[in-house]
């Protein structure tokens, strides 16, 4: 077994292990949810909600299950609900891939990631939750109580995710998880909703069961059509690089390698994971004014005279333009115009974001090789990029260079001598042809 994999077994085996020590304790000092046949309809809805979490983030999952976790909190009272909801979380934990996989780390855990949170969060609430029979002028401050004991929850159960992550999939690249308080906010109102729908049953009975669930319906829609937007989007920028790189070769992993420069120097500067993400998808997009740009201009054997860069810009601003039209995609149009104003004496200063992407798209030309020329060494494109410094951003050149060695990773040509044996080579070639 592997160091990485010996490491993910000790963890699953003692997240396990916590796990059933908390339902132990809680079977000692709580009593059983009854009727039992609410308690299982309930784990049933928050089974099915579980199982069909969606993907907010990359490979971040969530859903509405945290509604029928406070409506049996509610239901079950203060003498069961913390034993009722840990149990829910304890018999969702084994997804039906785990057991095609083989895999018993990641659902041990998940048992104790989830046993944990749901205890936390519901104990909680358990001082908002009325000793005697449930009133209606006990909903706001139930709705009140289970909103900021889902946030808890939420809270609890997205740091014990993060750390598991971390341990379970190290040579795994996640991209920064953005728009979090979003998700956040989301689960705690899903968590007030599930505290009225528990009182409302206490209050009317099992009449308001099939109301119960289509309100758990919605609010996991909510999150799906969440989910189906992100996905949109990503496939709209997806869909504008295919279509670049369709015209002009070099594009091919030139928009994929910018956008993972900008991402580890905003990263090494501590930036939001909400303008990472953004300078992510403006690196994807910041070449594709070119589909507009003509082709002998766009195939030019040789460097871009200024007015070739003159008629290019020209041509490239009318695409960009019209995409800004579109909500989503004018923060990056506006962050990949900064091509264009670089070289413009009487240009504005330049954001952050912009002169990241600039660095990192310069530094990504200087050590690819083109038709006409070699790509140089890295230590000569770092030794370049703090030449322009100034120009160009002394703390965000010093970012990237920093990143990229602290990553141990290589571009370029590997010495002097064979970037020098390779340009020969290319020259040569042209001059014959």
């Amino acid at each position: 077994m592997r160091p990485n994999e010996r490491k993910g077994a000790v963890l699953a085996a003692c997240l396990a292990a916590t796990g059933i020590a908390v339902l132990v304790v809680l079977f000692i000092i709580q009593s059983e949810p009854d009727p039992m046949w609410l308690w299982a309809t309930l784990a049933a809805a928050f089974v099915v909600l579980d199982f069909a979490s969606v993907e907010v983030n990359d490979r971040l999952f969530v859903s509405g299950s945290i509604m029928a976790a406070f409506t049996a909190a509610v239901i079950f009272g203060p003498e069961s609900a913390v034993l009722a909801v840990s149990l829910m979380a304890a018999v969702a934990v084994l997804h039906p891939d785990d057991l095609r996989e083989r895999n018993w780390r990641r659902p041990a855990a998940n048992f104790g990631q989830l046993v944990i949170s749901a205890a936390v969060g519901t104990a909680v609430f358990l001082p908002f939750l009325p000793e005697g029979p449930v009133e209606a002028s006990h909903l706001p401050l139930l709705a009140a109580g289970a909103a900021l004991s889902a946030a808890v929850y939420d809270w609890v159960n997205f740091r014990l995710v993060r750390f598991i992550v971390r341990i379970l999939y190290p040579d795994r690249t996640l991209r920064p998880w953005s728009k979090m308080l979003t998700n956040h906010l989301a689960l705690a109102v899903l968590g007030g909703f599930g505290g009225i729908l528990g009182a409302a049953y206490v209050m009317v009975g099992p009449v308001i069961l099939p109301l119960m669930f289509i309100v758990f319906l919605v609010g996991q829609m909510g999150f799906h059509t969440y989910s189906q937007l992100r996905v949109a989007h990503e496939d709209a920028v997806r869909g504008l690089v295919k279509a670049l790189e369709a015209i002009d070769p070099y594009t091919k992993g030139h928009t994929e390698r910018v956008a993972h420069f900008v991402q580890i120097a905003g990263g090494r500067l501590g930036l939001a994971p909400e303008r990472l993400e953004r300078m992510r998808w403006a690196a994807l997009i910041h070449d594709v004014g070119k589909v507009a740009v003509p082709s002998g201009l766009l195939h030019h054997q040789g460097p871009l005279t200024p007015e070739d860069h003159r008629v290019m810009t020209e041509r490239m601003q009318p695409v960009e333009r019209v995409l800004a039209t579109v909500d989503f995609l004018a923060p990056m149009v506006e962050i990949a115009a900064a091509q264009h104003l670089v070289h413009d004496p009487s240009r504005v200063p330049l954001s952050q974001e912009q002169r990241l992407l600039v660095i990192a798209d310069e530094f990504d030309a200087m050590t690819s090789t083109r038709s006409y020329r070699a790509a140089i060494t890295q230590r000569e494109a770092f030794a370049r990029l703090r030449e322009r410094a100034l120009d160009l951003g002394q703390v965000e050149v010093e970012a990237l260079i920093g990143a990229i060695i602290e990553r141990g990773e290589a571009y370029g040509s590997p010495e002097r001598e064979s970037s020098e044996a390779v340009e020969r080579l290319v020259r040569e070639r042209s001059i014959r042809a």
